[in-house]
C-alpha cells in the first residue's frame, strides 16, 4: 500500500559542486582556475658556477704564465747577451783599426768615438756615442782599462803619453832646430875626399810592448738581464764567463781578461 504524497513536496537533495575543469555546458563562461604558486628560485647554483668559472680561469692563466714567463725571460737574456757580444766585437775592431794607424798604440773609447778630441783630425769616428761613453745598454754594464806601453806613462786623466812628455806629431823641447838640421845636412853633403862615409844614425826600434786594453760587459742584474759575462783584450780573443765561474774585473793592476773564461764560439 503506497504512501500518500505530502504537500508541499520536500526539496531535492543538495548536489555536490562539480569538479574544477572545463565547462560542461556549451556556451558557458570558463571557470577560473587559480594558478599554482611559483617555486622559490635559489641563487646558490649561480654562485657556484661563477666561482668555478673565476677560479678555473685563474688556474688556467697561472699554468700559461708558468710556461710562458720562463721562455720570455730566456729570450730576453739571449737578446741582451747578443747585444753585449756585438758591443765587445765592435770595440775590438775599433781598437785594431786605431792601432793600425797610430803605431800600434791603442786608445780610450772617447778617442775612438771622437778622434779630434785626441789630436787626430783625419780619422773618422769609429764608435757610437753610447759605446764611447761606456753607457749601460740592453741590461749590461761596460768597463774599459787602457794599459800603457813600456815607453809610455799614464797622465793624470789616464790617457797615454810618450816617455818624453810630448804628443804625437809635436817635436819635444830638446829636438834640434831647423838651422842645426841644415848644418848637419851640409856636413854630410861635402865633396867626396876619399874618406869613409859617416855611418847613418841608428833609428829607434819600435817598442817591444805597445800596450794593450781590456773591455768587458757584465749583466746589470745577473741571472735576470744576462747569464754570462764577456771580455776582450789586445789579443782579440773574446772570452765568456758563466755567472758561477771565478771572475775579477780587469783593473789598472791587472789590465787583462781573466784566464778563467773560455773563448767565445
Amino acid at each position: 500500500m503506497s504512501t500518500p504524497p505530502t504537500w508541499p513536496p520536500p526539496p531535492p537533495p543538495a548536489q555536490p559542486p562539480p569538479p574544477p575543469g572545463p565547462p560542461t555546458v556549451p556556451g558557458a563562461a570558463p571557470r577560473y582556475v587559480p594558478a599554482p604558486p611559483p617555486k622559490k628560485s635559489s641563487a646558490i647554483p649561480i654562485i657556484v658556477i661563477l666561482v668555478v668559472v673565476i677560479f678555473g680561469g685563474i688556474f688556467v692563466i697561472g699554468i700559461i704564465a708558468a710556461i710562458a714567463i720562463p721562455g720570455l725571460l730566456r729570450a730576453r737574456m739571449s737578446g741582451n747577451e747578443a747585444a753585449a757580444i756585438g758591443a765587445v766585437q765592435t770595440m775590438v775592431s775599433a781598437e785594431v783599426a786605431w792601432a793600425s794607424g797610430h803605431g800600434g798604440r791603442f786608445a780610450r773609447p772617447a778617442c775612438l768615438g771622437e778622434p779630434a778630441s785626441c789630436g787626430d783630425t783625419q780619422t773618422t769616428s769609429m764608435l757610437t756615442a753610447d759605446l764611447a761613453a761606456l753607457q749601460p745598454r740592453s741590461g749590461y754594464d761596460f768597463g774599459f782599462v787602457l794599459r800603457p806601453g813600456v815607453d809610455e806613462a799614464a797622465t793624470n786623466d789616464g790617457a797615454a803619453a810618450t816617455a818624453t812628455g810630448g804628443t804625437p806629431g809635436v817635436s819635444p823641447p830638446d829636438a834640434p832646430t831647423d838651422a842645426e838640421v841644415r848644418a848637419q845636412l851640409e856636413q854630410f853633403s861635402t865633396p867626396d875626399t876619399g874618406a869613409a862615409a859617416p855611418m847613418p844614425r841608428p833609428q829607434p826600434a819600435p817598442p817591444s810592448d805597445p800596450g794593450g786594453f781590456a773591455y768587458w760587459a757584465s749583466p746589470s742584474n745577473p741571472g735576470v738581464t744576462g747569464a754570462r759575462r764577456f771580455c776582450v783584450d789586445e789579443t782579440g780573443v773574446v772570452r765568456e764567463y758563466d755567472l758561477d765561474a771565478a771572475w775579477t774585473a780587469p783593473s789598472d793592476d791587472q789590465p787583462r781578461c781573466p784566464d778563467t773564461g773560455r773563448p767565445l764560439q
